[in-house]
């Protein structure tokens, strides 16, 4: 239940966030990455934040929107209007027959084949960056995967460990991702693969360190494995963890380093204003607030 100071909290972000559309807009920057993220028409300003203060610190040369069916003709000029290097791509063109529909599949298709090409940072719309990412900069140079702990104490694990958990889980839930958990290792290839339960919301992809024919091919393991459960919210967490922890090398951000805003630390240079975090506090509203200040060059 959302309560009256997250309402009125939502409200002074929601006229606080108004002053990023008087920032400067996006250039190309001279970084070989690809920033990605899907939006929908409910996110064109807290995008704006995201990708402005990510690319400010990062420069990209290359920024991605999968364009969520709700984004209207006139969301997509203004967000050409502030990222004139942006590519827009209809997240319906990356459906496939194995995966599932909606929720965020369209995204993890896309960087499946967005990522032959370059390396790939996924960041939310929610997300917010304070400083330099030297973690992620360094990830990208190396092209290696990345991902974003959902807490502290999360690490990379192999998948019998991965399924006990899931298993555990299953005693107090009936969510898909404690189904998809305890399911690992019924794969075929399970003793090469790693699991990590990070987020999706920021994570990096290495050039050809996902593929359609991967993704495709998990995919429908797991649905022969869950059946219809595989076509919940949540699946694309699972996969996108499962993949980028099966890397070569993966690598795990520090935590409070990059972080949900609910642990944020004077040493966080990445925050996720995730769901549950976002209004319970004034944070994300005055972190808007610095933020136009930064982009316009004055004193923050």
């Amino acid at each position: 239940m959302v309560t009256l100071t997250e309402r009125f909290n939502r409200f002074l972000f929601q006229r606080a966030i108004k002053e990023i559309l008087n920032t400067p807009a996006v250039n190309r920057g001279s970084n070989p990455f690809t920033a990605l993220t899907m939006v929908h028409q409910r996110d064109v300003l807290p995008y704006l934040l995201a990708i402005k203060t990510f690319a400010y610190h990062t420069k990209p040369d290359r920024i991605v929107v999968v364009a969520d069916p709700s984004l209207t003709q006139s969301n997509k000029t203004l967000l050409k209007k502030h990222i004139p290097i942006l590519e827009i791509v209809e997240a319906e063109k990356f459906r496939r027959p194995d995966l599932p529909i909606g929720g965020t599949w369209e995204r993890l298709s896309a960087i499946s084949i967005l990522c032959a090409e370059s390396p790939i940072v996924q960041l939310d719309a929610d997300t917010v960056t304070f400083d330099t990412p030297a973690e992620v900069l360094a990830c990208v140079r190396d092209n290696l995967c990345f991902v974003i702990r959902s807490e502290h104490d999360t690490e990379i694990q192999h998948l019998d460990i991965a399924a006990l958990h899931g298993e555990e889980l299953l005693k107090v839930s009936q969510h898909v991702v404690a189904y998809a958990e305890a399911a690992l290792i019924k794969l075929g290839n399970w003793q090469n693969l790693r699991y990590v339960r990070g987020c999706s919301g920021f994570t990096g992809f290495g050039m050809g360190m996902l593929t359609p024919s991967a993704l495709d091919e998990l995919s429908r393991n797991m649905r022969s494995l869950l059946g219809d459960k595989w076509d919940k919210w949540g699946t694309e967490q699972v996969s996108s963890n499962l993949l980028a922890a099966s890397s070569p090398n993966a690598y795990l951000l520090p935590h409070p380093k990059y972080c949900n805003a609910d642990t944020l630390a004077t040493e966080t240079v990445v925050a996720h204003f995730i769901g549950y975090t976002r209004y319970v506090s004034r944070e994300y509203e005055y972190r808007a607030k610095n933020a136009a200040q930064m982009l316009k060059g004055e004193k923050v």
